[in-house]
């Protein structure tokens, strides 16, 4: 077995058992989401998998076009399915593996020196980037194609593009616009330097992102869901609208920047600095290398820029371009012994720091606020047990839909994966269900965003008539009010009562 073998073995090793470690280090999983996920993967092995209908969101656009953003990803999702809630933690061990894997990979291909150490580095640089890692979701598998494609459009391997822009867009609809982006960047500096279109390349991205945007069932249906999610809720929030959006749609504020990010703020503004200093060694690089400097660069910035301006969800991309770029300038950039030394010095500190810090206060999210894997389980149970197939539930919070669609397809639920959908359907339903979600309300809600008493409705007519719903969930430390108003309620009738979650039904 030759030398380079068991350099590739031990590498691909190591970040196996980093992942490992991580995943395993406590039974719950950091995102809701994930339980959605798998809940498709199951109704498309079920069903069949060109049958995306939804009919278990019926009061969202989700629900009434019938298709899938993340096709792709629940598809990959399906041999994990088979395993039930063991097949999501071996599901994220994989993908995460997988994703500090590539960036390796793709770190030696361009020559980095310590290549072990930039994907470990990538990995703790701070709590919000480690538990973007273990998240089972088509992010993660962004994390994997993205410097896949990065590399193949600087060195011009046109199937790589091809097929590293077609996996982003189908696993991730949302993501179409990534591809284009890099490529554009690329392109750029390409024409720039070389006085040439590129035009291989941006022929192989359109094409990917075109075959994995229309490789999916009911395709103009998906590109609908695109621009409710995207462009809609951008100028939605932007607007000011007072949705439930996500934390990871708000932007990155200055005082976690500096708390979580520090080190590697430092090194990534250490590095543009030494860019500056020593831009006239660039002429000595390759072609190749030097493209890959100024477009990661360009992109670190892009993307940093993009989570302090508009959204957080971009750190991640901020922080692979930013390990790339600086991998970069130490590598092939620093020629003077003395400055790499001190760079080397720096690195190292910042990752001993950053493994301490990231690894223990990411795992005591997970500890503490991570989604257990019998979250919701007893109410989703007892609903599916208990109720007619088809009864509307209504689901107080939109992430406990994951979770209760995890275990039970056999209700239909109010809300779920993104207001925004909730809201694109039919805004007045959508604010009668914002106001009891938000504990604002108890015995009458309102269908506008701003209410007078003379719009307010009984809550009791509002769940019969317009959601149809015949029985309530809820957790009972999200909601005191509306529980307390249902308790004392004679209309509502309590079902089931556990530690933290409660099912009534309405009469």
């Amino acid at each position: 077995m030759s030398a380079q073998y068991n350099n590739w073995l031990i590498g691909a090793a190591l970040f196996l058992l980093l992942s490992t470690i991580f995943h395993l280090a406590s039974p719950n999983i950091v995102d809701s989401d994930s339980f959605y996920y798998f809940g498709q993967a199951t109704a498309l092995r079920e069903h069949g998998i060109f049958n995306t209908n939804f009919p278990w969101l019926p009061y969202s656009k989700i629900g009434e076009l019938s298709s899938s953003l993340w096709y792709g990803f629940s598809l990959l999702m399906i041999p994990f399915s088979y395993l039930g809630f063991m097949g999501v933690k071996i599901a994220g061990i994989f993908l995460t593996a997988s994703a500090l894997t590539a960036i390796w990979v793709i770190l030696k291909k361009i020559g980095a020196k310590m290549p072990n150490l930039w994907p470990v580095f990538l990995f703790f640089i701070s709590p919000n980037v480690l538990t973007q890692f273990l998240m089972i979701r088509p992010q993660t598998v962004s994390l994997i194609t993205i410097p896949i494609l990065f590399y193949f459009l600087m060195s011009g391997g046109i199937l790589g593009i091809l097929i590293a822009s077609f996996i982003i867009t189908w696993t991730h609809l949302n993501f179409l616009w990534m591809p284009i982006l890099i490529m554009g960047i690329i392109a750029i500096i390409k024409m720039w330097r070389e006085k040439i279109i590129p035009w291989q390349e941006i022929t192989a991205v359109f094409g990917g992102v075109l075959a994995g945007w229309l490789l999916r069932p009911q395709a103009l249906n998906a590109i609908k869901l695109f621009y409710i999610q995207v462009v809609q809720q951008i100028l939605e929030k932007q607007g000011g609208l007072p949705l439930l959006f996500g934390e990871e749609n708000f932007p990155l504020s200055i005082t976690v920047l500096f708390k979580n990010f520090l080190p590697f703020l430092i090194l990534w503004l250490a590095s543009i600095y030494l860019f500056y200093k020593y831009r006239g060694h660039i002429k000595n690089l390759t072609n190749n290398i030097a493209i890959a400097i100024y477009s990661s660069g360009a992109l670190s910035l892009i993307f940093f820029l993009f989570s302090i301006l508009v959204a957080r969800r971009a750190y991640n991309l901020w922080a692979e371009f930013g390990i790339i770029f600086i991998a970069l300038i130490f590598s092939h950039l620093i020629n003077k012994p003395t400055t790499q030394e001190a760079f080397k010095f720096a690195v190292i500190i910042a990752l001993i720091f950053s493994i301490f810090y990231s690894g223990i206060k990411a795992n005591n999210v997970m500890r503490k606020n991570g989604y257990p894997p019998h979250h919701l389980q007893e109410a989703a149970l007892w609903l599916k047990n208990n109720t007619q197939a088809g009864d509307i539930v209504f689901n107080l919070h939109w992430p406990d839909f994951s979770p209760l669609f995890f275990w039970n397809q056999t209700n239909y639920y109010t809300g779920g994966l993104d207001p925004i959908f909730q809201y694109s359907y039919n805004p007045s339903l959508y604010w009668k269900f914002h106001y009891l979600a938000t504990d604002q309300v108890t015995s009458k809600t309102c269908g506008a965003e701003a209410c007078t008493e003379e719009m307010l409705e009984d809550t009791y007519e509002v769940l019969r008539r317009d959601f149809q719903a015949r029985y309530i969930v809820l957790i009972k430390a999200e909601n005191p009010a509306v529980y307390y108003f249902l308790k004392n309620d004679p209309r509502f009738e309590e079902k089931l009562d556990t530690k933290k979650e409660v099912v009534y039904l309405i009469k």
